[in-house]
């Protein structure tokens, strides 16, 4: 077992292939609020300290399983936000107004450093077609458009209307993922499994050609402790739990879709900070 740290972030890689273990995980500072993945085998996360008002990002890549860069803050400590990623950039944006949704500025940043490739102040994102980057800035009683140079950042013209073969606000990012289900009485191996947990209040799960992932809230015998929160693999030939961990230990209530899965690799968040992959193949 080989430990690697990088300042706060901590990588853990796990080379034994009979044992199913994390593959990786990497511990923030504070919390994980927002994780976005490119098409092209990057995550950039967003750790924000919401007492002190600042945000940072980290980017891992999952080809390699290394932290390509981490705490970064891109200049402006709290009113930032993630627009899209592609396979060499990340783009963010600011705020027009703090605790409002409207968006200002475009920040271009290299992807595989970290360092910030250009600010336009001019606009806000709402489309990628290299080479150019499409800005709008919402004027009284219209809105404008800005073809602008995606090497520089320079506006290249401005526009009463987008291109036709432009569509503002597609989600540049992967979103192709497996969510859990609601776990029913109908699906009843799984249901008397999870019946006999003490408290059981809901459950949700993703079943493979080898293994379900299954996802339960119970309650906390304090009952002012809330729920507690456990995912497990569960081999679907041997019915053996192969796998477990607690993702929280007390949470007020159950929260939707706190796995998911790409492939044969489950992704979960335990304690709101540490993010951890774990690979299902490995053991088979």
């Amino acid at each position: 077992m080989i430990f690697l740290y990088f300042g706060s972030m901590k990588l853990f890689s796990f080379l034994s292939p009979s044992a199913l273990k994390p593959t990786w995980q990497f511990s923030a500072r504070h919390i994980l609020w927002r994780v976005m993945f490119s098409e092209h085998g990057h995550i950039v996360c967003e750790d924000r300290d919401t007492e002190a008002k600042s945000a940072q990002f980290f980017c891992i890549d999952t080809a390699n399983n290394t932290v390509l860069w981490e705490n970064k803050n891109f200049g402006e400590p709290w009113w930032i936000g993630l627009s899209a990623i592609t396979r060499d950039r990340l783009y963010l944006h600011g705020f027009k107004k703090p605790d409002m949704p409207g968006q200002k500025n475009i920040t271009a940043v290299d992807l595989s450093s970290g360092n910030i490739l250009w600010n336009n102040t001019e606009c806000a994102f709402t489309a990628l077609q290299p080479p150019y980057v499409y800005g709008y800035k919402d004027m009284f009683e219209r809105r404008l458009y800005y073809r602008v140079d995606d090497q520089t950042g320079t506006v290249l013209e401005e526009m009463q209307n987008l291109p036709d073969d432009i569509v503002p606000n597609l989600q540049y990012e992967k979103t192709d993922f497996i969510f859990p289900q609601q776990t029913e009485a109908a699906d009843e191996e799984l249901w008397r499994r999870i019946s006999a947990e003490n408290g059981f209040i809901s459950a949700e799960h993703i079943t493979t050609d080898n293994f379900t992932v299954l996802n339960v809230y119970s309650q906390n015998s304090a009952l002012e402790q809330g729920l507690k929160n456990t995912l497990s693999v569960i081999d679907t030939t041997t019915k053996k739990k192969v796998y477990s961990v607690v993702l929280n230990e007390s949470t007020p209530y159950p929260v939707p879709d706190s796995f998911f899965m790409d492939g044969q690799r489950v992704y979960y968040i335990k304690e709101r900070k540490t993010f951890v992959a774990l690979d299902l193949q490995k053991r088979k």
